[in-house]
């Protein structure tokens, strides 16, 4: 039998907020939500950073779209990077996306505490934990009226963005935090697993890190496929024999003894 403990609390409130990182909030707060922050990053890691974005968002798309009509209540939903950068908003009727668009809330925004202080995101990030924010908590004017919970999304062992729900301050919150930690592990485990974009960039990680040449890569990614050798041969235009060959050396390299094992080191 499985028990939980009751007292073990999986989200936290600005009540939570130590003095001292409470206090950051607002003396990091930077009126300008437009401006990036001027760091450096390499270019594969943007490249990188790209793929899990456009994956998180057709995923946050495909899941809307399939519980959006059990939400009961108006709502707008956030989908953040990792840095606190708005990649997407989804508001359930024309005159929320209204609203939104005169507040100037679009992608682009930074919800961060430098940028924007205290909001369910900003809180999420700082505590690594769902953050859970109402009404007149809020640092800024345009979301004083909502209450907003965040959960992080988290995906092969890191966290790549941050999912949240707002809705007017009038109604209860209690609803929104186990809802909100399913939405983001739907987002994650049901859809961008599934992502073709991000199999694709996750498999050839693996494979850049057991070291396979170019001609292992492409066999391995037909392997994987469950494509037969003959299947194989055929398509790369070498012989059956080679095809073994190669598929002997991927097992070697990635220390597997069958399709299986190979196929759960992609996983």
């Amino acid at each position: 039998m499985t028990t939980f403990n009751s007292k073990m609390k999986m989200w936290c409130s600005p009540d939570d907020l130590p003095a001292a990182q409470a206090a950051s909030f607002h003396h990091n707060h930077s009126s300008d939500t437009y401006s990036p922050l001027q760091s450096p990053v390499v270019s594969c890691v943007k490249e990188n950073k790209a793929i899990y974005s456009e994956a998180m968002v057709s995923s946050m798309r495909e899941e809307m779209v399939a519980i959006s009509q059990f939400i009961p209540i108006p709502y707008v939903v956030f989908l953040a990077d990792e840095e606190g950068w708005i990649l997407d908003l989804i508001c359930s009727s024309r005159s929320l996306q209204e609203n939104m668009d005169r507040a100037g809330m679009s992608a682009g925004i930074n919800l961060s505490k430098r940028y924007s202080g205290l909001n369910a995101v900003s809180l999420a990030m700082e505590m690594n934990l769902i953050g859970v924010v109402r009404g007149e908590e809020h640092t800024d004017a345009a979301f004083q009226s909502w209450n907003c919970v965040c959960a992080p999304l988290i995906l092969d062992g890191g966290t790549h963005g941050y999912v949240d729900i707002s809705f007017d301050s009038g109604q209860q919150i209690d609803f929104a935090i186990p809802f909100v930690q399913q939405l983001a592990d739907n987002v994650a485990y049901k859809r961008m697993v599934n992502n073709a974009s991000l199999q694709k960039f996750r498999r050839d990680t693996v494979f850049g890190e057991y070291k396979l040449t170019a001609r292992e890569k492409e066999v391995a990614a037909l392997w994987l496929a469950d494509k037969s050798a003959l299947h194989i041969s055929s398509a790369l235009g070498i012989s059956e024999g080679s095809v073994r060959n190669v598929v002997k050396s991927i097992y070697i390299k990635m220390n597997v003894n069958d399709r299986s094992h190979f196929a759960k080191k992609l996983i």
